[in-house]
């Protein structure tokens, strides 16, 4: 089983990449092939909209750093995607990964009757776990954000989707590590995985 974990934290092992770690040593503890990925140490670009995407469903025409992770997310059996709230939504490396997931969708007309429909060529049936840490105290303050990150993971055919909240961070880049029952909770998503 392979499960990779995307952190989209511009702070190096701060809440957020600390509870993707949690979930990905579950996972491992459980006998899981496990990667971690720092979005903002990569080359990477959003969607630049060039529909080139839509002549070829699943090949994305830009050339960077996420290239070959979004064809190795296909071979996963499980997908981390771990954000800090920032301005009341996801961070800007984690948009850019999923404005890119935009390849995985096609377009065709039925011949018989003319109508348009959309189709995937992303596997469906894949376990995905949402990681997010946010300043505030309040769990229900940015319920938008999980909502859409829930319908990202729908659009992807998931077999499950799970979601590790940590609220109350501030400013204090230890407050994941340092809260016990949210990092048995990280590691036991992750153990479930397997």
């Amino acid at each position: 089983m392979k499960v990779i974990g995307f952190n989209a934290s511009p702070r190096k092992n701060a809440n957020t990449m600390t509870l993707v770690e949690a979930v990905l040593k579950g996972a491992a503890d459980k006998g899981a092939e496990t990667r971690l990925v720092n979005l903002n140490q990569l080359n990477i670009k959003g969607c630049q909209g060039c529909e080139v995407c839509k002549k070829k469903p699943g090949q994305c025409a830009t050339k960077d750093d996420l290239s070959p992770l979004l064809v190795e997310m296909k071979d996963c059996d499980a997908i981390i995607l771990g954000t800090p709230i920032y301005w009341f939504h996801v961070s800007a490396q984690i948009k850019m990964l999923i404005d890119r997931f935009y390849c995985y969708m096609g377009h065709e007309t039925s011949p018989e009757t003319g109508e348009e429909s959309t189709f995937s060529t992303f596997p469906g049936g894949k376990k995905f776990v949402i990681v997010t840490s946010q300043g505030d105290a309040v769990p229900e303050m940015y319920q938008q954000t999980l909502d859409w990150l829930n319908l990202v993971t729908t659009i992807m055919s998931a077999s499950s989707t799970e979601f590790v909240t940590h609220c109350g961070s501030e400013n204090d880049k230890s407050s994941a590590r340092n809260n016990a029952e949210m990092m048995a909770k990280a590691r036991s998503i992750g153990e479930s995985l397997v």
